[in-house]
């Protein structure tokens, strides 16, 4: 069979890129197919909802459909709180049993067109980026106007600086980041250290899935909080994306449907994260992936279509990176945005809360 080569984008296009075949651990095909009727959805368009985890979904070890989150102290109404382990499914209107109805999500409205900056340089042994944070897709309108259906679930959180939640804008901050460009699998992986855990090919981030209220639960982001219409949002003025991340990814880094989608981004390990569809052209479950959301498959990479490991993007938590396969790569300052809301060189003052929950919303830090 003829494999077509992917359509990659200008940035990624215009890489000078070369073969770059990682060792891997992981269990995976040559080329991955996904046969099984696990999933309701195709991989094509949108999925109609988000699988989102279950209260006492651990956080403390690598394994399928979770997280492995570093151990830090989260802040709460009474001071800081340890490190639960665990999630706490979200109750908000739109979560119906372990899914996030996505067609019912109050989106933040807007679909703005901010200034973005962003290139990808390469030599021989890195890969580096370089940008202002702000995403090449429409972003929507922060502050979160007071007449939005989405206001009111922000407008309930304070946050250092604004009268509250929805009164933080988005800010243009240094994203400078450089990681291998031959990354190689350890043997062990690693915990997710701080809240960016990748860069897209639209110059944003991919944030770690999870959200700390002020009692010290942790919650899938997208479970709690409303998002706008490219399903991101700021935190501490760093725009970034959660779940359903590729929704308004330009097409050529959609891909053709029903066809293998393409390289999107990178995770902060070296490693290259792709879009929902596998060799066959069918949506990449959980259960075709390791414990980081990852596998070894064929897929262009370095300037060639070979076997490497890589993350994909799907609809079942956590969505993009779980852990980290290779070793990740130490943020720069601008980037630096600690769990539990830790300073950041970011201008944006950092959001912290002290509302008390309700039972359809739990009181979170904002954006992350």
């Amino acid at each position: 069979m003829t494999r077509r080569k992917p359509k990659l984008g200008t940035v990624a296009g215009s890489m000078a890129l070369v073969l770059g075949l990682a060792a891997c651990g992981a269990a995976g095909a040559n080329s991955l197919t996904t046969s099984d009727t696990s999933s309701s959805w195709n991989g094509n368009g949108a999925p109609p909802y988000l699988v989102t985890p279950a209260t006492g979904t651990s956080l403390t070890a690598p394994a399928r459909t979770t997280a492995f989150v570093c151990s830090f102290l989260i802040p709460t109404s009474t001071g800081l709180a340890p490190f639960p382990g665990v999630l706490t499914a979200g109750t908000a209107p739109w979560v119906s049993g372990n899914k996030v109805v996505l067609s019912k999500v109050p989106a933040v409205p807007g679909s703005i067109h901010m200034a973005s900056v962003f290139s990808v340089s390469v030599n021989d042994t890195t890969r580096s980026f370089k940008g202002n944070g702000i995403p090449s897709t429409p972003v929507g309108t922060y502050p979160i106007p007071s007449s939005s259906a989405a206001y009111s679930y922000y407008a309930a959180l304070p946050a250092i600086g604004y009268a509250n939640a929805a009164e933080i804008p988005i800010q243009p901050y240094d994203l400078s980041l450089s990681v291998p460009r031959n990354p190689v699998v350890n043997a062990t992986p690693s915990c997710i250290p701080a809240l960016a855990t990748g860069v897209t090919l639209t110059g944003a981030v991919w944030h770690v899935e999870i959200a700390p209220d002020n009692q010290g639960n942790l919650y899938s982001p997208d479970s709690v909080l409303p998002l706008d219409t490219c399903q991101g949002h700021p935190y501490m003025g760093q725009y970034h994306y959660h779940g359903y991340s590729w929704k308004c990814f330009p097409k050529n880094l959609q891909g053709e449907a029903g066809e293998q989608s393409p390289l999107v981004g990178y995770a902060i390990d070296g490693f290259g994260v792709y879009g929902p569809r596998g060799a066959d052209g069918k949506v990449v479950t959980n259960a075709h992936l390791d414990v980081c959301h990852g596998t070894v498959s064929k897929v262009w990479f370095n300037g060639k279509y070979q076997s490497i490991y890589h993350y994909v993007l799907n609809n079942e938590y956590p969505y993009s990176i779980g852990c980290f396969r290779g070793t990740p790569t130490q943020l720069s300052s601008g980037m630096q945005m600690k769990m539990g809301g830790a300073s950041s060189t970011a201008t944006t003052p950092a959001p912290t809360s002290s509302a008390t929950p309700s039972t359809t919303m739990p009181a979170k830090m904002a954006g992350m």
